[in-house]
């Protein structure tokens, strides 16, 4: 499969480590490959936190990553979020997992709002046809199946990934 250049990041499935979307290596603490999650930890550069948790859901075709500072979450220093949510694409070959941003991005507020953000980037895309139309139907569909599911979560993505998360029933 042909690479999207800047959209791919890929983690080696044996070693700690992984290329990231730059095209950048970078190492990770560990993988944990679960059915319905795959979650990294990696090390991070930025101030006011220690790493990334970074939790990749297949099936529901998002990543959602948390910023943490020696182990507890914290909100990102900056922009105050509390989980970062990318609309992906992931597949697989003998050595690695590959993680495609789809443009698409949910900024989540823990309990009280969340911001779906990066349309006008996808809609660039769409119109350049750098994404087929299958591809967007299916961001499309993600974005609004994960938008409406964590409403019934209450704005929570702890209740969200309790009662959805691996679960493949509830898909």
């Amino acid at each position: 499969m042909t690479l999207r250049p800047g959209r791919v990041q890929r983690l080696h499935k044996r070693e700690d480590r992984g290329i990231d979307r730059s095209d950048q290596p970078f190492t990770y603490d560990r993988l944990i490959r679960r059915p319905g999650c795959i979650t990294m930890r990696r090390p991070v550069q930025e101030k006011g936190y220690t790493h990334q948790l970074r939790e990749i859901y297949p099936a529901w075709g998002i990543g959602v990553s948390t910023c943490l500072n020696h182990g507890a979450p914290v909100k990102h220093p900056r922009l105050r979020f509390d989980h970062y949510v990318d609309l992906v694409k992931v597949w697989e070959d003998q050595d690695y997992i590959y993680i495609e941003d789809m443009y698409v991005d949910v900024l989540i507020y823990e309990r009280l709002y969340y911001h779906v953000i990066d349309l006008e980037e996808f809609g660039a895309a769409v119109a350049a046809r750098q994404l087929s139309t299958a591809e967007a139907k299916r961001v499309l569909e993600n974005t609004q199946r994960f938008v409406d599911a964590m409403k019934r979560s209450k704005l929570s993505y702890a209740v969200w990934k309790q009662k959805y998360g691996a679960n493949r029933r509830h898909l």
